[in-house]
């Protein structure tokens, strides 16, 4: 599946404001009820973490100041179990220093308080179209990481000398294998994870940034 299509098949992006004003949550929220969007309103991180399921794409309209756990400290916790997640920043407290640190951490965007209706709208607009194609690349780099998980030991030996671009006959000798068992290895891997040939199996690993284990382990 190429990207694009995964991407046309992602679902819908959920639109998440993290925020402890209740005020500038029900203006966001009357703002992007306007072309149709209906955020889910998190008072604190910890309230986002509860609700947060990673089923679908997630773009969140995150205030940076908030008692408890901050928005920089959930940004980084994000980053570990869900980078594809898109982040925008909002700040009364925002300064060129913090605004670069977010950005630098993977955050789409800084927007002060107060901020501009129009920009929050184009924000999250491009925020929730990067959201479904990352997503979409997520589900599609999980999917050939447990397709590789599948392998036995020395299937993932194997392939990674694949990738190295190796031919059966240099594995075998490299293994001390007959070149019909090298064949036999690779069938199997072409099979386990269901693909057209181990070429194209290789070729999505490079595309997703799948490491394969070090053929000399």
């Amino acid at each position: 599946m190429t990207t694009a299509r995964a991407t046309e098949d992602a679902p819908e992006t959920t639109v998440y404001v993290v925020d402890d004003d209740p005020a500038l949550c029900d203006s966001v929220d009357w703002i992007l009820e306007s072309i149709g969007i209906k955020p889910v309103i998190c008072h604190s991180a910890d309230a986002f973490l509860d609700v947060y399921d990673g089923s679908t794409p997630a773009c969140i309209v995150l205030d940076v100041r908030m008692p408890g756990m901050s928005g920089t400290r959930l940004q980084e916790k994000i980053n570990e179990f869900a980078p594809h997640v898109v982040i925008i920043f909002v700040s009364a407290h925002g300064d060129i220093r913090m605004s670069v640190g977010a950005l630098q951490k993977g955050a789409m965007d800084f927007l002060e308080k107060p901020y501009d209706p129009q920009r929050l709208l184009d924000a999250v607009q491009s925020g929730a179209e990067r959201a479904r194609s990352r997503f979409a690349e997520h589900v599609s780099r999980t999917v050939v990481q447990e397709k590789l998980e599948c392998l036995t030991p020395r299937e993932r030996q194997i392939l990674a000398l694949v990738v190295e671009g190796l031919p059966s006959q240099n594995i075998a000798r490299r293994l001390g294998m007959s070149v019909k068992t090298v064949d036999v290895h690779r069938a199997r891997i072409k099979s386990k994870t269901d693909s057209d040939s181990i070429g194209t199996f290789v070729r999505d690993l490079l595309r997703y940034g799948v490491e394969v284990p070090d053929a000399d382990r």
